[in-house]
C-alpha cells in the first residue's frame, strides 16, 4: 500500500519554524547573488523562497502542496509561487542558475526523477544545493511509534526516506552532476512547547498508519508521546533526534 505524507500549512508555520530557521543557514553554499535565477524546491510556506529574494535573485518557490503554496501566496503576495511534483518538474521559460532545497529530498521516493529534471530545469554549470534528513534522522521518535502501531495491531509504513549519502549522491551523478561538496552532522532539536513532541507527530508522522481513524492516531500519538517522556524530554522541553546531511552539485 503506498502512503502519503500528509501536511498542515498551519501547523507547519506556527510550531514546526525551525525547520526555515535552521535551513538559512544552506543559503550560504548557494551564494545567490543578483539577477540570477533561482528555484526554490519544496519551498513550503515560503520562508526561505522570500529570503533568496532578498538577495535581488528572481526567485520561483515550488511545491506539491496547495495548502502551503496559499499560505506562501498570503505571506509574500510580490513572489511567484508554482504548484508542481518535484518528481514532475514542468518546464520553465529559461533556464535555472541555482536550485535550493531544504528539507525535501527525504519526502521524495524517486531521486532520480529529481536529479532528471533538475538536470534540465539547470544551466550548464549552474549549482543545486539541499539539505535533508540524513540516515537515522528522526529515529527514535519513528521506531516508537511504530512499535506501538504494531502492538494496537496496526501496519506501519514510513513516508520519509532517510537515506545514507552515497544514495543521495548517486542518482544526481546519474544525471550529469558533479558532487563538490557534502556534510553529515546530528542535530538535536529542542521542539516548541509542552506539547512539542505531540505536534511533532501531528506534523510529521501523519498518514504513516495505515487504515485508521483520525481519533484512533491521536490515541497512538499520545501512547508514543508517553513512551518517550523517558528518552526525549528534557528540562528544556521535547527534543527530535535529528540529522541532517547537506550536498552541493553543479550541472555538468
Amino acid at each position: 500500500m503506498k502512503q502519503t505524507q500528509q501536511w498542515s500549512a498551519a501547523l507547519y508555520d506556527g510550531r514546526h519554524n525551525y525547520v526555515a530557521r535552521y535551513g538559512g543557514a544552506l543559503l550560504a553554499w548557494l551564494n545567490p547573488s543578483a539577477g540570477e535565477r533561482i528555484l526554490d524546491l519544496g519551498c513550503g510556506t515560503g520562508d526561505l523562497t522570500a529570503q533568496i529574494a532578498q538577495t535581488s535573485a528572481e526567485v520561483i518557490g515550488v511545491d506539491a502542496n496547495a495548502e502551503m503554496l496559499a499560505l506562501a501566496r498570503e505571506k509574500f503576495p510580490s513572489l511567484r509561487f508554482v504548484q508542481a511534483d518535484a518528481m514532475a518538474l514542468p518546464s520553465f521559460d529559461c533556464p535555472f542558475d541555482g536550485v535550493f532545497s531544504n528539507a525535501v529530498l527525504h519526502w521524495i521516493p524517486d531521486l532520480t526523477r529529481v536529479a532528471t529534471g533538475l538536470a534540465r530545469s539547470l544551466r550548464p554549470g549552474g549549482r543545486f544545493v539541499a539539505e535533508c534528513g540524513g540516515a537515522g534522522c528522526n529515529a527514535g521518535i519513528t521506531g516508537m511509534l511504530a512499535r506501538v502501531a504494531g502492538e494496537h495491531g496496526f501496519a506501519f509504513l514510513d513516508t520519509g526516506h532517510f537515506r545514507p549519502l552515497t544514495e543521495i549522491v548517486a542518482p544526481f551523478e546519474a544525471a550529469g552532476f558533479r558532487v563538490t561538496r557534502t556534510e553529515w552532522f546530528p542535530r538535536d532539536t529542542l521542539l516548541d512547547g509542552p506539547d512539542g513532541m505531540l505536534n511533532f507527530l501531528r506534523m510529521f508522522r501523519r498518514g504513516c498508519v495505515v487504515g485508521i481513524s483520525e481519533a484512533e492516531q491521536e490515541t497512538l500519538f499520545a501512547e508514543t508521546v508517553a513512551r518517550l517522556r523517558a528518552t526525549h524530554l528534557r528540562a528544556d522541553g521535547w527534543h527530535a533526534d535529528y540529522t541532517r546531511q547537506r550536498l552541493l552539485c553543479v550541472r555538468m
